[in-house]
């Protein structure tokens, strides 16, 4: 068995030795994207009458790039991202009185640069890590109230972020790359505009902001991207 076992690990290390690089000078376009939904849903009967209710959220993720290589495998460029999350919305059977309409998603656009490396461990195959960071506008919106005459509520921030993302990346053909990653480390801050509220005016010395760091990782943040090599 330790024989195998050190037979695999010279076999992977000859085609680690063996693998194509991508070179200097090489310019990639491409991009990522990504979906999540889920859906609850609940049903319960009483004195005869059966009611149900369905809870669903959703995201998409859409995020382009263009990057040049300084030196084999190693590059940098500028991304842009589009995140559209829909916040929990539930149906009610039987439907209640007063139906809200469904708030529009919440949006975050963002700009930065970033920093790219690949390990090819094959011709086709290997592993990169995407270290970027820029700047990121948000809007969000929410009810006033929970009354049925209630006016809706857009809440604008922007900030900057950090984000650490690992990967894996096949290549069908030279030129052109299919990846995919399931999350990342990142931190984010955000500074919030006050809110539209009906009949308000900002309070002098308002100030509202928010911090947060964290890794997540999970299939709810899968993403598949395709780039393409010119120059490769």
């Amino acid at each position: 068995m330790k024989k195998f076992l050190l037979l695999v690990l010279l076999v992977v290390s000859a085609d680690a030795v063996q693998a194509q690089s991508i070179s200097a000078g090489t310019i990639s376009v491409g991009g990522n994207v990504g979906y999540s939904r889920n859906t609850s849903k609940n049903s319960s009967s009483q004195n005869g009458n059966a009611t149900s209710q369905e809870t669903t959220t959703s995201q998409f993720t859409f995020s382009p790039s263009v990057g040049y290589f300084l030196a084999d495998n190693l590059a940098v460029g500028v991304s842009l991202g589009y995140v559209a999350s829909r916040r929990p919305y539930t149906t009610y059977s039987p439907a209640p009185a007063t139906v809200r309409a469904e708030l529009d998603p919440a949006t975050t656009l963002r700009v930065g640069p970033y920093v790219q490396y690949y390990k090819m461990i094959s011709d086709q195959f290997g592993v990169l890590g995407t270290l970027g960071a820029g700047f990121q506008v948000a809007k969000d919106h929410a009810y006033s109230s929970n009354s049925g005459n209630a006016t809706i509520i857009d809440f604008k921030g922007s900030g900057y972020y950090a984000e650490l993302t690992p990967g894996i990346i096949f290549f069908p053909v030279p030129k052109f790359g299919v990846s995919a990653s399931i999350g990342s480390l990142a931190f984010n801050r955000y500074k919030y505009d006050y809110p539209n509220y009906p009949n308000t005016t900002t309070p002098a010395g308002y100030e509202s902001t928010s911090s947060t760091f964290g890794a997540g990782f999970g299939f709810d943040r899968l993403m598949f991207g395709g780039t393409y090599y010119f120059g490769r």
